[in-house]
């Protein structure tokens, strides 16, 4: 699996210089580069086990809590990267920040998902 490491020119200078030019902000990308890659592996792992019919219930549950919560980090951060521009509709990051918002919750909350791999590793349900 080949993972597409995008290029990257950000519009926000606030010295006259492209952000991309800044240490910190290029450890920021490699850091969601990761994120983003750890995601797409988790999901192809999963996709091989469905297969295989050997996927349980679990390990959906897990990959949803995993993802989402690495996605809302990767959103956040863009968002952050950008300063006030992050939250202009005409450079995507607060939309994408939306979607994942929806995402994250139409995919069984956080705590929903925790409380079923819960279970699964204490054999207790702690359902209310």
């Amino acid at each position: 699996m080949t993972i597409p490491i995008p290029a990257w020119r950000p519009a926000r200078q606030p010295t006259g210089r492209a952000l991309v030019n800044f240490q910190l902000i290029q450890q920021r990308l490699v850091d969601m580069l990761q994120e983003v890659t750890a995601m797409a592996l988790f999901c192809r792992r999963l996709a091989q086990l469905q297969a295989s019919g050997k996927l349980i219930e679990q390990q959906v549950s897990m990959a949803k809590v995993h993802n989402t919560r690495a996605a809302r980090r990767v959103a956040s951060e863009a968002r952050d990267m950008l300063g006030g521009s992050g939250i202009l509709l005409e450079n995507h990051v607060v939309r994408h920040r939306s979607d994942i918002e929806a995402v994250h919750t139409f995919e069984g909350t956080d705590t929903m998902q925790s409380l079923i791999l819960g279970k699964k590793i204490t054999g207790v349900g702690a359902f209310a």
